[in-house]
């Protein structure tokens, strides 16, 4: 008898959707499976909040710029489709700042800059010395960062350092961000060691004991040391090409679709609407695309589903590149970024200064400066009309970097909605909604940014996972045929 092969169709053209797809055809190929996959992308384009620019001399990020390597997955993506060679690290010289009393205030990275710093008063770093000494909280269950952070280290520290890191980065409000989602790795530290700092120490122990191990049976235990953050040298928009080449199935574009039938006793149980009036069917359906888009497809299904998937916030963001002659800029900045403090005057969440983090993405002569604005402070700027975004970004690095010369180059990017927000009891959620759409519609898969992190590593991650599950369930099905 003929293998009858199945069909997947993936909802969602950013890089989880096409990272799953990828993942689940050479899986495929190497168990001997038959599958066929077609990714439909509601847009005219691939890749999502990964959004790459070129002109002008310029090469620009709308979305993400770059991917961090402390988690490996995007790094081994890279590896896996050949783009190693195309890898692009940051220079190790690059420090991070925060805006204290309108001024870039470096961040302190060691017990030196942690005593000088003027970003915590003497009280407030006593306070982050107790930290080994603070009781563990009893309670397993999920809190804000803001509030496991205040009783771990103190609100100083939180207010000062961690909530602009926290808002420039996730777009998120440090009070309300499920600590379990963002920063998992600290809950279990005080869960297991009673501290933070014992647990990094525990953590240094483990790491030691397993290389020891590793010498003691002759096993080569160099590992190869990234920058801290890494891109491709084209932009992130290689990562989206690359992927989109190696796909073998189909991909429809500008292609949105608009409602799912679960009919089980078809052959092939799900028929996929398109707003063109085409209806596809299929035997498998992946969603990766955001929550909110995730329950207007599931409302017919589950109203509790689709309203706890809605209820998942996306904050907005405008990102404005802004380029210099560097012979204009009286005070060059070193560092790789600035964030904001809630405390500040500043309309900006953030300035990351990209010439200096990724120099090839500018002409030699130029310094690049780019702006974030809106996130839940100000998301009603996002809606301003291009020339007065500019001229308030303008007159924002002007005030911090005292530069008063005409820009060279300006291009805004809006995102709306951009980033969603992981409140207390996210992960709870979310696996009880695919407890509920495992029984009610078997064969139908969530995976994206909105589910268990949004950053490019963590959409590998849970592509890959989605992949495999796929796979391990046709591959038991086959053999139970």
């Amino acid at each position: 008898m003929v293998e009858k092969r199945q069909k997947i169709v993936i909802i969602g053209g950013g890089v989880s959707g096409l990272a799953t797809t990828y993942y689940m055809e050479k899986l495929a190929q190497e168990l001997d499976l038959s599958i066929h996959c077609t990714v439909i992308e509601s847009t005219p384009v691939l890749g999502g909040k990964i959004s790459t620019d070129h002109s002008g001399g310029f090469i620009t990020e709308g979305g993400p710029e770059s991917f961090v390597t402390r988690k490996r997955q995007a790094w081994e993506l890279c590896q896996e489709l050949g783009l190693g060679n195309r890898l692009v690290g940051t220079t190790e010289r690059g420090k991070n700042y925060i805006l204290h009393n309108g001024r870039p205030q470096i961040v302190p990275m060691g017990p030196v800059d942690a005593i000088r710093t003027p970003l915590l008063s003497f009280r407030g770093k006593l306070r982050v010395l107790r930290e080994p000494f603070v009781a563990p909280r009893t309670d397993l269950s999920d809190e804000t960062l803001g509030d496991f952070l205040r009783r771990r280290v103190g609100g100083e520290i939180v207010e000062n350092v961690v909530a602009p890191a926290m808002g420039s980065v996730y777009l998120s409000d440090v009070n309300q961000v499920s600590t379990q989602v963002v920063f998992g790795q600290f809950a279990d530290m005080e869960r297991e060691h009673g501290s933070l700092v014992k647990g990094m120490f525990a953590l240094m122990k483990q790491r030691k004991a397993e290389r020891q191990l590793a010498e003691q049976n002759g096993q080569s235990v160099k590992k190869e040391k990234l920058p801290a953050f890494m891109t491709l040298r084209d932009g992130l928009i290689e990562l989206i090409e690359t992927l989109a080449d190696k796909i073998e199935g189909d991909i429809l574009l500008d292609s949105k679709v608009v409602d799912i039938a679960y009919t089980p006793v078809r052959l092939e149980p799900y028929q996929l609407s398109l707003i063109d009036g085409q209806v596809i069917s299929t035997d498998l359906v992946i969603l990766a695309i955001p929550t909110f888009a995730m329950a207007d497809l599931l409302e017919d299904f589950d109203t509790a589903v689709a309203r706890n998937l809605r209820a998942v916030h996306y904050n907005p963001v405008a990102t404005i590149s802004v380029a210099y002659n560097k012979g204009d800029i009286p005070e060059p900045f070193d560092g790789f970024g600035v964030v904001v403090p809630e405390s500040e005057s500043s309309k900006l969440l953030a300035i990351e200064a990209v010439s200096n983090k990724f120099g090839h993405r500018s002409p030699t002569d130029q310094a690049v400066l780019r702006a974030f604005i809106g996130g839940y402070r100000h998301e009603d700027l996002i809606d301003l009309p291009d020339d007065e975004l500019s001229a308030l970004v303008q007159e924002e690095l002007a005030s911090i970097f005292n530069i008063q010369a005409a820009p060279t180059f300006i291009r805004i990017f809006r995102w709306q909605p951009a980033n969603p927000q992981y409140g207390v009891g996210h992960l709870a959620m979310v696996t009880e909604v695919e407890r509920k759409l495992q029984k009610q519609l078997p064969g139908l898969y969530l995976t994206g940014s909105g589910m268990r992190g949004m950053g490019i590593p963590d959409c590998v991650r849970q592509a890959r996972k989605t992949a495999n599950q796929i796979i391990e369930a046709l591959q038991q099905a086959h053999a139970a045929a």
